[in-house]
């Protein structure tokens, strides 16, 4: 399995960062978690063929996290690729039916929309099973953890469900949108994600979607966690 963040950014422009986007290839399966603005350009700037990327999955639909699926899927209509799938939360089937308006997307695409019942069942897409826990944000959304070695966790306080699917993972992809000190509704900290996180059994913690205030303190939180950056990879047994 590997594991390549596009995106770590927010929803506030970063010359550095794009938004929120993250590949996972398992065998021959490759899902694309989070879709945000830049992401289909990043494709093409890295080794993964965005032509392979037929499947994303929404860890919620705020709009960094979303505004590149119709980039995505008409670039793939062009290359005539047809069939496009998003799975994800309450709320995924209005956001794709307003997003894949523009230029007739609906109607040109073999599109797939599933939108996730309530709860956080397991669910499998193909062959691939795949387990969720709730976020605590704005919007509702999921954590997904892959197997038992990827758990990436979309825009969220700190919370315990999200902990517990991490636990045991090789990696944890895990936002810290702001410094301590801040004031920060569904969104996390490094002091406050640290707490929860100093009992949970991760080989390493991937810390993403910075908003810019944030960026100057990568270094000092780097003491103790990786901070991503855009096209970060980890290769997993």
């Amino acid at each position: 399995m590997r594991l390549t963040l596009l995106g770590t950014g927010s929803a506030l422009p970063s010359p550095t960062r794009l938004q929120t986007g993250a590949i996972v290839e398992r065998g021959g399966d490759t899902f694309l978690v989070d879709c945000g603005s830049g992401i289909t350009h990043r494709l093409a700037q890295s080794a993964i063929d965005y032509r392979e990327v037929d499947t994303v999955l929404l860890t919620h639909t705020h709009l960094d996290h979303v505004a590149d699926l119709p980039t995505l899927a008409k670039a793939r209509l062009l290359d005539g690729h047809e069939a496009f799938t998003v799975v994800g939360p309450q709320g995924t089937s209005d956001v794709c039916n307003a997003l894949f308006a523009v230029d007739d997307l609906t109607d040109r695409l073999d599109l797939s929309v599933r939108e996730l019942p309530e709860g956080t069942d397991p669910f499998t897409i193909g062959e691939v099973s795949i387990k969720r826990a709730l976020t605590d944000h704005s919007k509702p959304g999921y954590a997904y953890r892959f197997d038992e070695q990827v758990t990436i966790a979309g825009d969220t306080t700190p919370t315990e469900p999200v902990c517990s699917l991490a636990d045991g993972s090789a990696v944890l992809v895990h936002e810290c949108a702001y410094p301590d000190e801040t004031v920060s509704p569904g969104h996390s900290t490094p002091t406050a994600l640290g707490k929860l996180l100093a009992d949970v059994d991760v080989d390493c913690i991937l810390l993403t979607h910075l908003f810019p205030e944030t960026e100057p303190y990568a270094d000092e939180l780097a003491n103790t966690v990786s901070v991503a950056t855009d096209q970060t990879s980890v290769t997993l047994d």
